[in-house]
């Protein structure tokens, strides 16, 4: 895999996680995953790479009572170019 695909793979993981889990901000720095809800003080979860920051937010979502946004919306949305 080339630089500039690890790239493309990152920010197309980002999306779908931002796109997957909206109440979250989430980013991607220094080679860490980060995601961070609202609140006082936020909660904030960190991860070596997506799926494991995919599997906590679904958990906390499990645990909060919480929803996903289903997988088929988003490549719906996505291939339609709507972001």
């Amino acid at each position: 895999m080339t630089p500039d695909d690890e790239t493309q793979e990152r920010l197309r993981a980002l999306e779908l996680l931002r796109f997957a889990f909206p109440d979250y901000r989430i980013v991607y720095g220094g080679g860490r995953w980060a995601a961070a809800a609202a609140g006082n003080p936020p909660q904030v979860w960190f991860a070596e790479t997506p799926a494991s920051l995919c599997g906590q937010l679904f958990m906390a979502q499990v645990r909060n009572g919480g929803t996903v946004v289903p997988f088929h919306e988003i490549h719906e949305s996505t291939s339609h170019g709507v972001r």
